[in-house]
């Protein structure tokens, strides 16, 4: 029989158990109705861009250039005139927990062994489920100006524009945000401020994919004056719909042997615009104007506070309890966009 654990020594089995992550004891997860957690997945585990320390993000927009360049004659007069043209950003970080809770007196404990390890671990991962489950709502929502705590997802960040626009940079300040726009920047005072819009009504080569070949072709802007700039990662353009919008471009496809040529096309099981993934994402389902994002991940990324990724407290006492311990897992983040002009969103507008 397994000796029985003392108080002192059950936090020790509880940090060993996490952080070595034993994976033993199996069970069937069933802790979430969403089939795929694709913002979490793609967003969250793979495009972090970590900032050091201050409690503002803070980066820079040239949004028009000086209007100097003139023709002029010979023994002309100069023209000078001094043109304020950068602009600050700025993104406050928002912060997330999550946590889990034991009593020192569970069965596990006195058992021993795999008995902990299945009781740690499942409560561990409920906890982690938990938090991706509303990680997935916060990277792809958008929260309500008085809502000073949520993080501000890719509909914030990439709004949707007006009724019967056919293609144009109508992602304007998101409403309720007319006094504070996105990143601390107005659009309705630099209109370049904007991301693309268009409104399509169906799935068809004369509508949806007519306007998402022209998006793109708006949105490829390229400085003529080579610069460093806000790039936030390396990793390359994504595509994100609904159910909806998938299975009718996979129906598309079908009609057209497969393939439209250079621009909507089927590739192992995948469906592809313009040689990127169309990525089907559950979290889009529930959105009647189904969206349609074209995200650019060099300007778009999860900014997270360095040293506050993922961080996971050891076991302390619940006051007023205590023979209950406490786990938590607090994270310091907040979505980041530098340059609104690369990201576009198609949407059926009522």
């Amino acid at each position: 029989m397994a000796d029985v654990l003392q108080f002192a020594d059950i936090d020790d089995a509880v940090l060993a158990t996490y952080q070595n992550l034993v994976k033993k004891g199996a069970f069937l997860d069933m802790q979430t109705d969403l089939t795929d957690h694709v913002a979490v997945r793609e967003m969250w585990k793979e495009k972090q861009k970590r900032f050091d320390g201050g409690n503002d993000w803070e980066f820079q927009i040239q949004v028009d250039h000086n209007h100097s360049a003139r023709a002029v004659g010979m023994f002309q007069t100069d023209g000078t005139e001094m043109l304020d043209t950068l602009v600050e950003g700025k993104v406050q970080p928002r912060h997330v927990n999550a946590h889990y809770i034991y009593d020192m007196r569970d069965k596990a404990f006195q058992r021993g062994g795999k008995a902990i390890v299945d009781l740690v671990f499942s409560r561990y991962v409920a906890m982690m489920v938990s938090f991706y489950e509303v990680m997935e709502g916060f990277l792809w929502g958008s929260p309500l100006v008085t809502d000073n705590k949520s993080p501000h997802g890719i509909s914030f960040w990439v709004q949707k524009g007006s009724d019967g626009d056919d293609g144009s940079f109508g992602g304007l300040d998101p409403s309720g945000y007319e006094a504070v726009g996105r990143a601390n920047i107005l659009t309705s005072a630099q209109p370049r401020w904007a991301n693309y819009f268009a409104d399509y009504e169906s799935v068809s080569i004369e509508d949806l994919v007519r306007k998402m070949r022209r998006g793109v072709r708006q949105t490829n802007f390229r400085s003529p004056v080579s610069h460093s700039q806000p790039e936030l990662t390396a990793m390359k353009n994504g595509i994100y719909v609904g159910d909806t919008v998938i299975g009718l471009m996979e129906e598309l496809l079908r009609t057209q042997n497969m393939n439209l040529g250079n621009d909507l096309a089927a590739k192992d099981g995948a469906t592809i615009f313009k040689g990127t993934p169309i990525t089907y994402a559950p979290f889009l389902d529930s959105d009647s104007e189904n969206p349609i994002y074209m995200l650019d991940w060099k300007w778009l990324t999860v900014g997270v506070l360095a040293g506050w990724e993922e961080n996971l407290t050891a076991p302390y006492m619940v006051p007023g309890k205590h023979l209950v311990k406490r786990v938590d897992l607090d994270v310091t983040l907040e979505l980041i966009c530098t340059n609104l002009r690369r990201q576009s969103v198609y949407a059926q507008i009522a």
